[in-house]
């Protein structure tokens, strides 16, 4: 199994510092540890012109969304919606911040990112109601945000490509605005967990698959179907008729498995789909910017995916 120089250095630093595994730890200490690592050294930071927050109603819960934008701010920019992973129990608008710099400024687009409510506090479907809720209000209000309706990509990482992938679904059903593409990182689509890269287990990594039964037993309720689209989208019927899709994975991610069923399954409904595994990285590389630099050439791909969907569009 190849294993990436700076992916093994890594490793080695977790497994030297005691880094506990995810599923050892409470979702309040597991948010804390995540938050501690979102500090960016000087030499990382990526500047943005306009970035601010707004605060919206989702069902009886608060919303935040961060939108950055490079260009001038009343310009009529692509956007791109952004859902950020963390098996649904962590991550927020901090943790992926580096990560939605980059794509903003190297994409040329607006980005919005989605603060969704996180479980065991809000379990399904409360995340996908937010996300639901988000998207209708920044098209519902396009022209205070100011964005080209009709070039809009949505984006997101493990968790938040499941509900990336779902939007886009809700999309091609016209149930959601036109969304014209997606860009899935590492998506976790399939609760089933049944695939044989599931078996992928080397001491240090971030995500095992006990990582994701630790996540699932949070994020789901007991009577929930693991089988149903809105929990497992990979598992969608009729796949005709979607957005273009990129999807990108780690070939040390036990997710891996799964987005490649995804690109097989939207080929099969006549989709345009490109897909791209990293070999030797883990699972969450994209958003460990500064420990995992070919990160950047990930982002970098995907920033140029972003450009040619709109330029298709």
């Amino acid at each position: 199994m190849k294993i990436d120089n700076d992916t093994k250095q890594f490793i080695k630093l977790r497994l030297e510092n005691n880094v506990p595994e995810v599923e050892n730890l409470t979702p309040i200490e597991l948010r804390e540890m995540r938050a501690s690592m979102a500090a960016v050294p000087y030499e990382h930071q990526v500047q943005i012109n306009h970035i601010n927050e707004i605060t919206i109603k989702s069902e009886s819960r608060e919303l935040k969304l961060r939108i950055y934008s490079n260009k001038n701010d009343d310009d009529n920019q692509p956007l791109i919606i952004f859902f950020h992973g963390g098996g649904f129990v962590m991550g927020d608008l901090d943790s992926h911040d580096l990560l939605c710099r980059h794509l903003t400024k190297k994409s040329e687009c607006k980005l919005i990112a989605v603060d969704y409510s996180l479980a065991p506090e809000y379990k399904f479907p409360c995340s996908l109601e937010d996300s639901i809720n988000a998207v209708n209000y920044i098209f519902e209000n396009n022209k205070q945000i100011k964005f080209d309706k009709k070039k809009v990509v949505v984006c997101g990482d493990s968790a938040g490509g499941n509900l990336a992938l779902i939007i886009s679904i809700l999309s091609k059903e016209k149930k959601l605005p036109n969304i014209i593409g997606q860009i899935l990182f590492y998506p976790w689509i399939d609760f089933t967990m049944s695939r044989p890269s599931m078996s992928i287990n080397l001491d240090g990594l971030i995500v095992k698959k006990s990582t994701l039964d630790y996540f699932a037993d949070h994020y789901l309720n007991d009577n929930d179907d693991i089988t149903n689209w809105k929990i497992s989208p990979l598992l969608y019927s009729d796949f005709y008729g979607m957005p273009i899709t990129y999807i990108y994975g780690a070939g040390l991610d036990p997710l891996v498995d799964e987005g490649y069923a995804l690109m097989k399954r939207l080929k099969s409904f006549e989709n345009e789909v490109y897909y791209k595994v990293y070999e030797g990285q883990m699972h969450a590389f994209v958003s460990n910017i500064v420990s995992l630099p070919t990160s950047i050439d990930c982002i970098n791909e995907a920033s140029k995916a972003i450009k040619k969907i709109i330029q298709i569009n």
